[in-house]
């Protein structure tokens, strides 16, 4: 049984929509698609196609149906097929799906502030992307929602993951906690991204031993006072 296949395996909905849509399917073969592939690193073609799910009308439909833990998991299920089953790999492309910046001005001492970007999407396919984004992921959201929570947990499942050492990923967490504090236009040291960060590195660090969990199982889990999940 591949990771997480044992949980989800989902059946079509009444009216035939289901998760296992794949939008580079629907486009066809074109030669220019075909020759940009060939020459194109795997990893930035596999982002392509975890975005393109993302915007994909059909997302936003079932998303709306299922809510948003089950589009996070979602996210998860189709990086792990994109990325052949490979975890690692799979954490880093739901990193890449969820990117809720398109840049960040970092603060500098003669120029105030400098715009670096960090996704190299088009201004119209970072906004299909970003709005189709589960937002409420908490009980406590915000009515603005919590997107940014998403690449806070990622990050920290794929470091916790792919070092094996929830403890590196932690301190990692910390130091771009401090970092945006400090050196980031209207940024803050967030305690509510230090929780995204330490659910992170639980799915991370249990997903090497148990390779069926799924985001939902963390996500959902409050933090005791202690840091740990209840």
């Amino acid at each position: 049984m591949r990771p997480a296949q044992a949980q989800h395996e989902d059946a079509p909905e009444p009216d035939g929509a289901g998760w296992e849509f794949d939008p580079s399917e629907d486009a066809g073969f074109s030669i220019g698609g075909f020759l940009r592939d060939a020459f194109t690193p795997q990893l930035i073609t596999d982002t392509r196609h975890i975005r393109e799910y993302v915007r994909d009308p059909r997302f936003h439909l079932l998303s709306e149906r299922h809510g948003a833990m089950r589009t996070v998991d979602a996210i998860f299920l189709r990086s792990l097929r994109i990325a052949d089953y490979q975890i690692a790999r799979a954490l880093f492309l739901s990193l890449m799906a969820v990117l809720e910046h398109q840049h960040v001005s970092v603060k500098l001492p003669v120029v105030r502030s400098l715009a670096l970007p960090l996704t190299f999407e088009e201004d119209s396919l970072f906004r299909a992307r970003t709005k189709n984004l589960p937002a409420h992921i908490y009980p406590d959201s915000p009515p603005e929602g919590d997107r940014d929570k998403l690449q806070h947990f990622f990050a920290s499942a794929y470091l916790s993951f792919a070092s094996e050492s929830p403890d590196l990923a932690r301190a990692g967490g910390n130091v771009v906690e401090w970092g945006e504090a400090q050196f980031i236009v209207g940024g803050a040291d967030d305690p509510r991204d230090r929780r995204a960060n330490r659910q992170g590195e639980r799915f991370g660090r249990d997903l090497l031993i148990v390779k069926t969990l799924l985001p939902s199982d963390y996500l959902a889990s409050p933090l005791r006072p202690s840091g740990e999940l209840e």
